[in-house]
C-alpha cells in the first residue's frame, strides 16, 4: 500500500511536467526549424508595392529652380493665425502639402486640380505629378510620402496597439512585436490578418506561427490599415468557462496529496 502511495506522489509531478511540455510546444514559433542548425535560409515573400487607397494621407512637395514659381503648386498655411496673433507679430507662411485621397480616388493640387491617386504607388503618383507640372515648371522635383500608414494588433497580445509605420514596410512579426508579443493564451496556429480591399470588401487570411511557411505568405508583409487578430486558444476558453471546475480540481488534488503524505508518514 505504501508503494502505491509513493508511486502516486511520483506520477503527480510527472503528469504536470508532461502537460507543461505540451503547452511549451504550442507556444513555440516555427517548430519546423532545426534547433541544431546555426543558420538556415528561408524563402521570404517580398514586400509588395504599397498602393494608395481612399482616406490615405499623402505628403507631396513640389520644388524647382524657381522657388517663386514652385510656391503656386504647394499648399500653404499662415502661422500664426492673424486673428489670434499678438499685435506686432509677423505672420509667416509655410508649406503643409498634405493631401487626403478622396472616396473617388483623387487628390486635389493647387493649379493642377484633381490627380488620380488611388490604385497608384507613391512612385507612380510622383511621376504623374511631374508630367503634369512640365508645362509650368522647368525641371520640377516632386517628393511623396504616406503619412498615415498604420496597422492594428488586437486579441491575445500583451499590449493591443495601433502601430504607426515609418516608411512603407512592416511585416506581421514586427507588428506583433510592437504589441508586446502574444500572450500564452494566443492561438499560434490561428493568427488572422484582416484586410480591407479597394472594392470595399474584406478578406481574412490565417497564418500558422508554428510553421516557418508564414515567411512565404503574401500576408507576411502588411498593408496600410491591416488588422492582425490573435484569437484565444482552447486553454483560455476553457479557463474562462470553467473557473468553478478548476477550483474544484485544485482543491481535490490538494486533498489527495495531503492524504498521501499523511498515509506515507
Amino acid at each position: 500500500m505504501k508503494n502505491t502511495y509513493c508511486w502516486g506522489i511520483l506520477l503527480l509531478p510527472l503528469t504536470f511536467i508532461f502537460f507543461s511540455c505540451q503547452t511549451a510546444k504550442q507556444l513555440t514559433y516555427f517548430k519546423d526549424l532545426s534547433d541544431t542548425t546555426a543558420i538556415q535560409a528561408i524563402p521570404t515573400a517580398k514586400a509588395p508595392p504599397l498602393y494608395l487607397q481612399a482616406d490615405d494621407q499623402v505628403q507631396l512637395s513640389i520644388s524647382s529652380p524657381s522657388a517663386e514659381a514652385s510656391s503656386f503648386f504647394n499648399l500653404m498655411a499662415a502661422n500664426p493665425n492673424p486673428s489670434t496673433a499678438p499685435v506686432g507679430t509677423q505672420v509667416t507662411q509655410s508649406f503643409i502639402n498634405l493631401y487626403t485621397v478622396s472616396n473617388e480616388g483623387h487628390i486635389t493640387l493647387p493649379v493642377l486640380g484633381d490627380i488620380q491617386a488611388a490604385g497608384l504607388t507613391l512612385e507612380q503618383l510622383r511621376q504623374q505629378v511631374v508630367i503634369s507640372l512640365k508645362p509650368y515648371l522647368t525641371n520640377p522635383i516632386v517628393s511623396t510620402r504616406l503619412t498615415n500608414f498604420k496597422v492594428t494588433v488586437i486579441g491575445e497580445v500583451n499590449k493591443p496597439y495601433t502601430v504607426p509605420v515609418n516608411g512603407e514596410k512592416i511585416n506581421v512579426l514586427e507588428a506583433i512585436g510592437a504589441a508586446g508579443d502574444m500572450t500564452i493564451y494566443g492561438a499560434r496556429k490561428k493568427v488572422k490578418v484582416i484586410r480591407k480591399l479597394p472594392d470595399g470588401n474584406t478578406e481574412i487570411a490565417r497564418l500558422d506561427f508554428n510553421s516557418s511557411k508564414i515567411f512565404q505568405s503574401p500576408y507576411f508583409n502588411l498593408r496600410q490599415n491591416d488588422v492582425v487578430y490573435i484569437q484565444p486558444n482552447r486553454n483560455k476558453s476553457f479557463l474562462a468557462n470553467n473557473t468553478t471546475f478548476w477550483a474544484s480540481v485544485a482543491l481535490s488534488i490538494a486533498s489527495i496529496v495531503t492524504v498521501i503524505i499523511i498515509r506515507v508518514k
